[in-house]
């Protein structure tokens, strides 16, 4: 009974194998180019994204990380949690700081960097706002 058994799976096994095998066969014979072929072309430093889902965390590359302080990260990750920076401009403000000349982005730079890139789409008040709520700590001020 055990041989007969094995027999069967082994067979079946076969079959599938042998269907699988054709598909693929099929499936690269009526794309007139391969994966592999699409593939040589491309320079072996390129980087090949999806566009972004709307559920989707963006995570920082290795070269972002290095660039920023950790006082900078958390600034920045505050502001995307309050909402006050949302993914285009987060992504126009990674695209400034990995443009800079800075070896290191320090708090400073971030909140300079932050003000430019938002002043452009704010009112006259919310600008103001946000001046407040970057430099309060610095200059002592109290929040009434």
């Amino acid at each position: 009974m055990k041989d007969n058994l094995f027999e069967l799976l082994l067979n079946l096994f076969e079959q599938s194998l042998s269907q699988l095998h054709k598909n693929h066969l099929a499936s690269t014979s009526e794309s007139p180019h391969s994966e592999a072929e699409e593939y040589s072309f491309a320079d072996e430093h390129s980087l090949f994204l999806r566009p972004a889902s709307p559920l989707a965390t963006r995570v920082l590359t290795y070269d972002e990380q290095i660039k920023l302080t950790k006082a900078s990260y958390q600034f920045l990750m505050k502001m995307r949690l309050w909402e006050v920076i949302d993914s285009v401009s987060f992504e126009q403000i990674m695209n400034q700081l990995s443009n800079s000349d800075s070896r290191i982005v320090t708090l400073q730079e971030m909140k300079w960097t932050v003000r430019q890139t938002l002043a452009h789409n704010l009112s006259e008040d919310q600008l103001t706002f946000l001046d407040l709520v970057l430099y309060q700590s610095e200059d002592k001020l109290t929040v009434h």
